[in-house]
């Protein structure tokens, strides 16, 4: 019963997972990239490289378990580049992805907008162990293609500003992925009907003594029901010391606690979160860990304009 359980399980989210990154994530505030590619290079002081482990229903059989690599920095005056690696395991499925973003930006006085692209790959296959279950027919060729793996292609825009202590963001999503599903008849609705919505503030207190970031986001994508993330995060004595706390409201209601504090350059989230449903039961909730580390910008970068203005 356990190997059936799993095995269907594994078959669900084989057709489930091709999107379900944009929402897995919780600190997706500590590290926007993940769920917004205009907000790589908007943080015009700093280069980030981030690392995030994220185990989903701890306890529960071959449970999902998530693996990400990420860079963005500022090149020159406006441009932001940045790059991931994504890998997943869930039960007998693998899941590989390797991401590219861009970004340029304007600023008018105090507001600051930028616009991005992402191009990606991904890879999802089956172990070989799948073929040695009972439950396997031979010859199936469903199975065996997934095995040998299958292969996509995409890529997402998006919109960020910020105005003062504000911050605000849109991203369209699975752009190339949607197209395909409207040809085969798999979906409807145009190539923009997917899109995540992000808010959020950063606010100082008693000299910058205490911050506090506040943030919300929705999102509506591919395979996943419309959801609601709320965040509070609060740092103390420089970011010494951070908590938070986490809702979760559709697409599996939960809630959660961050912790973590900051040492130099280098930063150490950890969050906690459950269900808030029957399923809860059989599992002991959901860690996500994310280590940063930020480094400063070289003085002297290359002013595009100033070698013409030069000639």
């Amino acid at each position: 019963m356990k190997n059936l359980l799993i095995l269907v399980a594994g078959i669900f989210l084989l057709q489930t997972a091709s999107a379900q990154e944009e929402a897995i994530y919780r600190q997706y505030f500590l590290n926007p990239m993940l769920v917004n590619p205009a907000t790589v290079g908007a943080d015009r002081e700093h280069h980030d490289l981030s690392m995030n482990l994220r185990t989903a229903f701890s306890s529960f059989p071959d449970s999902p378990k998530s693996y990400t690599l990420s860079y963005n920095g500022p090149i020159g005056k406006q441009v932001g580049v940045g790059a991931m690696i994504f890998s997943e395991n869930i039960a007998d499925i693998t899941r590989f992805r390797a991401q590219a973003a861009y970004s340029m930006g304007v600023a008018v006085n105090d507001l600051k907008l930028r616009a991005g692209l992402s191009l990606e790959y991904e890879r999802m296959s089956l172990s070989n162990s799948v073929i040695d279950s009972d439950l396997y027919d031979p010859g199936d060729r469903t199975v065996l293609d997934n095995i040998e793996g299958r292969r996509f292609f995409d890529t997402s825009l998006g919109l960020y500003g910020e105005y003062k202590d504000i911050y605000f963001g849109y991203a369209a999503p699975n752009l190339i992925r949607t197209v395909t599903d409207e040809i085969e008849g798999l979906d409807d609705g145009g190539n923009f009907k997917f899109f995540i919505l992000h808010a959020g503030g950063r606010f100082a207190i008693n000299d910058n003594k205490v911050k506090l970031e506040p943030s919300i986001i929705l999102r509506n994508i591919r395979t996943v029901d419309t959801h609601v993330d709320l965040s509070v995060l609060a740092s103390f004595l420089n970011e010494q010391f951070i908590t938070g706390a986490l809702f979760r409201a559709g697409a599996g209601n939960s809630v959660g606690f961050l912790l973590g504090t900051k040492y130099n350059t280098l930063k150490f989230i950890y969050s906690y979160d459950i269900l808030i449903d029957d399923f809860q039961r059989y599992n002991g909730g959901s860690h996500e860990i994310t280590v940063g580390f930020e480094f400063g910008r070289k003085d002297g970068s290359f002013d595009r304009s100033r070698k013409y203005r030069d000639k």
